[in-house]
């Protein structure tokens, strides 16, 4: 399988990236994760436009433009034969031989590379019955508006649940009112509660790609959704509750820790629905 590093395509087996890298001694880098199915590259605009942003934000140089990396993504799909899979897309701000704290010069070269993988595996179940999911405290930095490359957290979070059984975690922090909800390891949330649809505010959470999809069709079929602070036990007491995310989509969830839900209910259901559709108008757009 190939893969694409700094302007051009390697053969992925190939150990390329230089140990003083930034991303590997800081973990000073961005990541998105596209879904691809048949030749299409879902939502390429909205996660790269992300991407870009962030780099602004921490002052990363994006080294080309959107239709560049667009273009050299789907050559490597194509070169790979990914029909069903993931685009993974990894910008550091590039190498520094004596590992400073201190950021390196703006004519440093930042590494860009992509990988195009076959989708992972997933229980079709979790479709079906919906998923499994624990509770976790949410460990994060304060920069959790950015998709970073400083994962940990959020590993330890989804193995937490992994252990157990589940599908994902569904991570909390405290204020004075107790513990309120943020997002999953990968995903964020919504619950149903007397027909709305409430979801937890970009309030140091990831803006999902995903997520803002799903607050649009809702809102425009006639459901209301309400974003705020939403405290853990709202998602104990909650009508329904489902998880979305680029790989996820949009997944009924049917237990969180020992309670359990309606899964999947009218308005999930409805979610689901909408988003196939969605996906399916976007995929004949290519």
């Amino acid at each position: 399988m190939k893969a694409f590093l700094d302007g051009k395509f390697i053969e992925k087996k190939e150990r390329l990236i230089t140990l003083e890298n930034r991303g590997l001694t800081f973990g000073d880098g961005l990541f998105e994760v596209l879904r691809v199915k048949d030749g299409h590259i879902f939502f390429f605009e909205d996660h790269l436009a992300r991407m870009k942003s962030s780099a602004v934000f921490f002052g990363i140089p994006f080294p080309y433009s959107l239709d560049e990396i667009k273009d050299r993504a789907r050559e490597l799909i194509a070169f790979n034969g990914i029909d069903d899979g993931e685009l993974y897309v990894e910008l550091t701000r590039g190498i520094d031989q004596n590992r400073e704290h201190k950021y390196p010069s703006e004519n440093t070269q930042p590494t860009f590379f992509m990988l195009a993988i076959p989708l992972r595996e997933i229980d079709p179940s979790n479709w079906e019955r919906g998923a499994v999911v624990f509770g976790f405290p949410d460990l994060r930095h304060k920069l959790c508006e950015h998709k970073t490359i400083n994962l940990l957290p959020n590993v330890m979070a989804k193995n937490f649940a992994y252990k157990r059984g589940g599908y994902e975690a569904l991570m909390y922090r405290e204020d004075s009112k107790g513990r309120y909800a943020t997002e999953g390891g990968s995903s964020n949330y919504f619950l149903v509660k007397n027909h709305t649809v409430i979801t937890p505010e970009i309030d140091n959470i990831l803006p999902g790609i995903t997520r803002s999809k799903v607050v649009k069709l809702l809102k425009e079929n006639g459901v209301e959704v309400v974003e705020r602070r939403v405290y853990y036990d709202e998602f104990l007491k909650a009508d329904e509750v489902f998880l979305v995310s680029t790989v996820s989509m949009v997944m009924p969830v049917r237990k969180i820790d020992n309670k359990q839900l309606a899964a999947p209910d009218k308005i999930t259901l409805k979610a689901m629905e909408l988003y196939r559709k969605l996906i399916d108008e976007e995929k004949g757009r290519c």
